[in-house]
């Protein structure tokens, strides 16, 4: 499930359900200019800095 929240800055809040754990949503924000995941809320994205299904699922540049 997605579920989109546009945000007037030029960002998008993404809500893409975990693959892994049921119930549990990762919040990915998107940059509305270039198409492109920019950061998440999930573990993954703000320990390891590393894209997670979600970001990769909206498309993410390294």
């Amino acid at each position: 499930m997605v579920d989109h929240d546009q945000e007037p800055d030029g960002y998008e809040i993404i809500m893409i359900e975990s693959k892994v754990r049921e119930g549990i949503f990762h919040k990915v924000v998107k940059d509305l200019e270039t198409g492109k995941a920019v950061s998440c809320s999930c573990k993954c994205w703000t320990k390891g800095n590393k894209p997670c299904f979600g970001m990769r699922t909206v498309g993410f540049d390294s």
